[in-house]
Formats: structure tokens, C-alpha cells, sequence
């Protein structure tokens, strides 16, 4: 029987950690197995309301607490106990629907492919800014243009992928890299996800966006540097 686990990393998120809770809470009953909530050393009260709000859930959950590392090592910490056949990785922002999870699963369920990513549209009402939209399309494009694969919008948190190939994940690149070290990994098994339209919700920076251009410039160099050294090696 498939079964799901949902991976969520937490970091400075006491404003949207409530409703998170209770929007996964509200998902048909038997959708998800386990949530595994990993506090990333979140200096607010994350880690506060994340327990107030769970214990007025019936959900299956673990709440692991780690030293500030970023969003890859979040989810390195997260996956190592995971017992269900799959994982999804969910940001705890709420700039996803957690709804979208049932489109996710409904893929995996049907047969359609074990493997399934979701990508924003970046309409008008739906975009943090119009460089923000456009940078997540070249890094997307670059990622194809290296790779000869198509990914439509790579740096969408939502990931859906079977356990085994999450946890065999070197972990080599760091925090917001994962999003794009998720696919090389893929790829490198010859393995194509399946695409599934989410809704998107973007926060402000005084939100708590976190995401920065650094970041952006930080990745797509990870990206060239590990497929020249691919070729190097090869």
C-alpha cells in the first residue's frame, strides 16, 4: 500500500504555523500517513505554536528540532526516520495550497508516475514580482539547457517523490539548492517527474520572504559547476 509522509521545515514561521497546522489537519482523513515538522533553530515562537495548534489535531507527527542549517538540511534531518513509501516536502509558509497535496497523490495513487512536482503560472495576482517570476524561469531554463530536460518550474517547493530516492539524496548542496539537486538526482536515474499545476500565494519580504538573489546566483552556479564536473568526470 502507498503511503505518504509530509515533510515540513520550519524556520521563524509563528505567523502561518496555525493555519498550517489546521489546513493539514483538514485534509480528507488517510491522505497523509505522518507529518514530520522540522524546526530549522527558529529563534521565535515557532516551535510554541506549533505544538499548541497540534494538540488540538488527531494527526500522526514527529517535531524534530535541529540547529539552523537551511532548507536542505532540514529535510535531510526530516526524511531519515520516514517509514512511508513517499515524501513530499511542503514549505510552511503558506505560499503553497496545502490542498494541492490531494492533486500531488492523486497522481502517485492513480499510476500515473511515482514522482510528481507542482509549478506555479506567476499570473498577475499571483507573483511575488515580475524578477522573481522571471528569475525562477531562467533558472528553470538553464536547468533544461544543462541537463536536456524539462522541468517547467524547478524551484517550486512542492516535491513528491518515493522515500528510498529521498533518502539516497547526497545532500550536497545547500539550503534553497535542494530544489534544483532534487531533479539532478532524478535525472541522473533516469527518472522524469510528473507535472501538476499549484496554486501560488507569494508573502512579502515583510512577510518573511526569504529567498534572495544571493541565493538565486548561489544555485544557478551550483547548477554549472556540478554539470561541467559531471562531464569532467565522465
Amino acid at each position: 500500500m502507498k503511503t505518504l509522509t509530509v515533510i515540513v521545515p520550519i524556520f521563524n514561521e509563528a505567523r502561518s504555523i496555525p493555519q498550517l497546522v489546521k489546513e493539514i489537519s483538514e485534509l480528507p482523513k488517510g491522505v497523509v500517513s505522518e507529518v514530520i515538522f522540522v524546526n530549522d533553530g527558529s529563534s521565535d515562537n515557532s516551535v510554541e505554536l506549533l505544538e499548541g495548534a497540534l494538540s488540538k489535531t488527531h494527526l500522526n507527527y514527529q517535531v524534530i528540532t535541529k540547529n539552523n542549517g537551511g532548507k536542505a538540511s532540514a529535510i535531510q534531518a526530516g526524511v531519515v526516520g520516514v517509514h512511508s513509501t513517499h515524501s513530499l516536502i511542503l514549505d510552511a509558509d503558506l505560499e503553497l495550497a496545502t490542498t494541492d497535496i490531494l492533486k500531488l497523490w492523486d497522481v502517485v495513487l492513480s499510476g500515473r508516475s511515482e514522482t510528481v512536482f507542482g509549478y506555479r503560472s506567476f499570473l498577475a495576482q499571483s507573483s511575488f514580482t515580475y524578477r522573481y517570476a522571471k528569475g525562477n524561469h531562467v533558472i528553470s531554463n538553464l536547468y533544461g539547457l544543462l541537463f536536456n530536460a524539462v522541468i517547467t518550474d524547478i524551484m517550486c517547493g512542492y516535491k513528491l517523490v518515493p522515500t528510498p530516492m529521498l533518502q539516497s539524496l547526497p545532500f550536497k548542496f545547500k539550503k534553497y539548492a535542494i530544489e534544483i539537486e532534487i531533479p539532478i538526482h532524478l535525472w541522473e536515474n533516469k527518472i522524469r517527474p510528473f507535472e501538476v499545476q499549484v496554486e501560488y500565494f507569494p508573502r512579502s519580504r515583510a512577510e518573511g520572504k526569504g529567498i534572495t538573489v544571493h541565493d538565486a546566483v548561489s544555485i544557478i552556479s551550483s547548477m554549472i559547476w556540478y554539470r561541467i564536473f559531471k562531464v569532467h568526470k565522465k
